[in-house]
């Protein structure tokens, strides 16, 4: 808890989505002083168990060994629908015929009624440890995923496009020219805590490099602020 405060504070972010498993953690997190909105990690999605203070769902194919196909998550989607809580999908280079763009696509097809949010927009592309601006995934591959998550993001408009990590400068480049009314900037804390590509100030530079401005990053966050109004669990005094 104490390397969240000090990340939170480093990086004067007030809001937070936060991912958890029990109510107890949430409650830990909710006592740090920051405002959450709580996305259940549900590690069975055929058979849910969804608590009550969930605002959204992650799923995330790769570490649960299923592929994102409506029989392998029908529950879950039919629980977010009768609670209007959002979908936020992990999608992944490590075996993306399990989690990529047109499989979200596939189902923001069938559940228009729901949110879909792709975290890592296709690809995480992790820092290559000798090569600043390059991912220890190729780039060819980077470059299929991140695009393929671009496109779909513009074709539904019940699909978002959550950014961590931009170590890659290919993926910041494209995710520079995706709508910012799709964009959602992300950090993916505590996963390689200390690494400056986990900075949210990182994320922003990326973009900015790659032509954005102050006033689009400004847009990009309002789109936070916006999308996640209503679903926002306030700090526990």
């Amino acid at each position: 808890m104490e390397s969240f405060i000090l990340y939170a504070n480093r990086e004067q972010a007030s809001l937070f989505f936060t991912i958890y498993e029990s109510d107890q953690t949430l409650s830990e997190f909710q006592s740090a002083g920051f405002d959450l909105v709580p996305i259940y990690w549900e590690r069975n999605p055929l058979v849910p168990s969804i608590p009550n203070s969930a605002r959204g769902i992650k799923l995330h194919p790769y570490i649960e060994n299923y592929k994102l196909t409506v029989e392998n998550v029908q529950p879950t989607l039919a629980e977010a629908r009768l609670r209007n809580l959002f979908i936020f999908v992990h999608t992944d280079d490590r075996t993306p015929e399990l989690s990529r763009g047109s499989l979200v696509a596939n189902l923001a097809s069938e559940y228009q009624d729901l949110v879909f949010i792709m975290a890592h927009s296709g690809s995480y592309a992790p820092q290559n440890p000798v090569k600043p601006g390059e991912s220890s995934v190729h780039s060819s591959l980077v470059r299929e995923l991140v695009t393929e998550s671009v496109e779909v993001a513009r074709a539904y408009e019940n699909i978002y496009l959550e950014t961590s990590i931009l170590a890659s400068d290919i993926k910041a480049e494209i995710l520079s020219r995706a709508p910012l009314s799709k964009l959602l900037i992300g950090s993916d804390f505590p996963i390689s805590e200390g690494a400056e590509c986990t900075s949210l100030r990182f994320q922003e530079a990326q973009l900015m490099r790659y032509g954005l401005n102050e006033s689009d990053l400004q847009r990009i966050h309002q789109n936070a602020a916006s999308f996640f109004s209503g679903r926002v669990v306030t700090a526990l005094g």
